[in-house]
């Protein structure tokens, strides 16, 4: 009874850009039924399945997939989808959610995860509400960062329940950057913990909470609905990343990387995290080439030959380069 209401609601009262994963959510019907994805394909969606060899094998697993040219199941796609949910890439969840046309069941499962951050549209008082951007018209893989510029697009998910408030959320993205808001429709008070996602060629700057700036712009900001306020607004500004790597993945890969392969350079106490040898593998999977683990602190000898050096020592770019990085692998794996 819960996955028809879910479905039923699911059927009149979101509004998508026009995309691919639009094309995929209209095939819903009222009866469909969202799919019971199984425990491997939802591990995918939290971040902490990052910190584990398992999660970095199963996710090379796919690019290699995808690089032999290797159709994913609906079940393998669902797993990507929530991958690309949980390493930062909203855009890219969409764009396989999109490829689930044929198989509804897989979208109505897969679309909570997108809109709310989690498996229920309905949340409880005091959740964590957590949205991926809205969908681009386009494929992600032909559009080019680095040049500062936010597509228009926007969603509208009506009547879903938060605690004792019933509300319709907006999220759209302009060129002045992120806009929730939340629209108060009937019922009580409610408390959430939003967080913003971040374009992976921008950064957030400023949040606004019902005109307050936030002491941060990042983690999370309360968010307090109440019928007294009709209209909530978060509003993060964005402003473009000074990049000193490469926008553009190359089509081809060069003589070195064919010869010597790929150098991920880190700090020497993470030479051996899942988050340094699980990107190793997955860049050995998505390429087909070696790829290894160096330290930072442990250069190669005069001489010595070193494969194209990724570096992902400490700093503060460090996240937002491997959120672009995971997502060019996936790309180039994938048009293989």
């Amino acid at each position: 009874m819960i996955a028809l209401l879910l479905c039923a609601a699911l059927a009149t009262d979101l509004k998508l850009p026009e995309s691919p994963a639009a094309r995929a959510y209209a095939a819903l019907e009222p009866a469909t039924v969202p799919s019971v994805l199984p425990p491997e394909v939802l591990a995918a969606a939290y971040p902490k399945h990052w910190d584990a060899e398992q999660g970095w094998q199963a996710w090379s697993a796919r690019l290699a997939d995808l690089r032999g040219q290797r159709e994913p199941t609906a079940d393998q796609r669902a797993e990507l989808a929530l991958s690309a949910l949980s390493q930062g890439r909203g855009e890219d969840a969409w764009q396989h959610l999109g490829a689930l046309a044929a198989h509804p069941g897989h979208t109505a499962a897969l679309l909570p995860y997108l809109l709310v951050g989690g498996p229920a549209l309905d949340l409880a008082d005091g959740a964590l509400f957590a949205p991926a951007l809205p969908p681009l018209a386009g494929d992600p893989a032909k559009r080019t960062l680095g040049l500062g510029v936010l597509e228009r697009r926007e969603w509208w998910l009506r009547g879903i329940e938060i605690g004792a408030a019933r509300v319709d959320v907006r999220f759209a993205v302009d060129s002045s950057g992120l806009q929730l808001e939340f629209h108060h429709q009937s019922g009580g008070d409610a408390r959430l913990r939003v967080v913003l996602p971040e374009p992976l060629d921008m950064e957030i700057s400023s949040v606004y909470v019902d005109w307050e700036r936030e002491p941060a712009p990042g983690g999370e900001h309360e968010v307090l609905l109440s019928p007294e306020v009709p209209v909530m607004e978060v509003h993060g500004s964005v402003r473009p990343v000074q990049r000193r790597w490469p926008n553009v993945a190359p089509l081809v890969l060069d003589a070195r990387a064919h010869t010597l392969g790929f150098d991920v350079i880190v700090a020497e106490s993470d030479v051996r995290k899942p988050r340094a040898t699980g990107l190793a593998l997955a860049i050995a999977s998505a390429t087909g080439l070696d790829a290894r683990v160096r330290s930072a602190n442990a250069p190669p000898a005069p001489g010595e030959p070193c494969g194209i050096a990724l570096e992902f020592a400490a700093g503060p770019e460090r996240a937002r380069k491997l959120r672009q990085l995971l997502s060019t692998l996936e790309h180039y794996a994938a048009a293989r």
